[in-house]
């Protein structure tokens, strides 16, 4: 497994560059909701300033294509001001150049790098003048390691061996989600659901290996259903992925895995707006819409939960943005928050949540990682990585 040398390093009086995964959530006029990720991160900064080092930081916040000023890193800068760091922040790349240059303050902060074109096209030219803000890299991005662009696939190639490394949050990342891979304890349970079946179902793939049991959830249960014959309605179905359910489900029948589809759903009429009638039923109709799993799905789930040693959770059933359909998703919290089992939960929208019913478990384990994780658990090569 990978490891940081920053530990190592002798930084005193030296410049280092910090791709950080700066995305967290913020609502119209660009205010911070989350800090989750923020906090993560802050470990590696502290290290590199106790250790006598500057920071020059460099992130992004949601995916623009152009300048938006409610996606501006200004409010992150001040928020690590409120951490206790001196920060200065730079619209652009020559602005950062003379603050580093001026080297007055402990982290500059350049502006929002998906604002650069230049980012998403994989620019070498971009990343060679990012690569000039300092004279160390550490890469921290976990969130983003997936991705191609200039500041995670190409930036890092351009320091030696010995001038950059993997930052702490990714180094914890990475040992955590290693024991999924390498050694879970069994019985291995994974809950899995929400969109996306093209990342989920390489996922379950790549897991049948270890694991014991998989509670499938909406909407991703769905395209299974689908594969089977079975009446799924308006739910969300990625027709491209039925085979590949559908071979997931005899796979996980010649292993002897416990594969399990809902009792009884949460279902809706019409367009998803609020406010939406809501309808606890067996069977899905035509014209209804699967949302979320109801109390005999709760109930079983459980019980499966509650012989589980390891358990992998992503994909919470429910819409975030109505709280009304999230009941069994606070059940599940509740039930992991109360297990002593191994806990991983992965997923953006799913650790949103979390946060959300204020899951506090220390035996648990939040990855700020949502497509990145789902990457690497399936064996996935990381651009962010070398």
């Amino acid at each position: 497994m990978k490891q940081s040398t920053l530990h190592s390093w002798d930084l005193n009086g030296k410049r280092v560059i910090v791709r950080a995964d700066l995305n967290v959530a913020r609502n119209k006029e660009g205010a911070l909701l989350d800090d989750f990720r923020l906090e993560a991160v802050c470990p590696t900064l502290s290290l590199i300033v106790k250790k006598g080092g500057t920071v020059t930081l460099l992130g992004h916040s949601g995916r623009p294509t152009q300048k938006i000023s409610t996606l501006s890193l200004l409010p992150i800068c001040e928020w690590f001001e409120k951490k206790g760091f001196s920060v200065a922040f730079a619209p652009d790349i020559k602005t950062a150049q003379h603050l580093c240059a001026k080297n007055t303050v402990q982290i500059v902060v350049l502006e929002n790098i998906r604002f650069f074109p230049e980012e998403n096209a994989c620019n070498l030219e971009f990343a060679q003048q990012l690569a000039r803000l300092g004279t160390y890299f550490v890469q921290d991005a976990f969130g983003s390691l997936h991705r191609a662009s200039a500041s995670i696939s190409i930036l890092h190639s351009l320091f030696p061996s010995s001038r950059k490394t993997i930052g702490l949050l990714v180094e914890q990342e990475l040992k955590t989600l290693s024991t999924i891979i390498n050694n879970p304890q069994k019985p291995f349970t994974l809950i899995i659901g929400g969109g996306k079946p093209e990342t989920k179902i390489p996922l379950i793939r790549a897991l049948l290996d270890h694991l014991s049991t998989i509670l499938l959830c909406p909407a991703l249960v769905f395209t299974f259903l689908k594969a089977v014959g079975i009446e799924t309605g308006s739910s969300f179905v990625d027709d491209a992925q039925c085979d590949n359910a559908l071979a997931i489900i005899n796979e996980a029948k010649k292993r002897e895995i416990t594969l399990v589809t809902p009792l009884d759903y949460v279902v809706t009429t019409g367009t998803l707006t609020k406010p939406f009638p809501l309808l606890t039923t067996r069977n899905i109709n035509t014209n209804q819409t699967g949302i979320s799993v109801g109390p005999e799905t709760i109930a079983l789930f459980k019980k499966h939960l509650g012989l589980a040693r390891t358990i992998l959770f992503n994909g919470a059933p429910g819409l975030k943005e109505h709280p009304e359909t999230l009941e069994a998703s606070r059940c599940i919290f509740q039930v992991l928050q109360l297990s002593s089992a191994h806990k991983i939960i992965g997923g953006g929208d799913t650790v949103a949540l979390a946060r959300y019913f204020k899951y506090n478990d220390p035996t648990g384990f939040l990855s700020t990682g949502g497509g990145s994780t789902l990457a690497y658990l399936s064996g996935q090569r990381l651009p962010g990585l070398w």
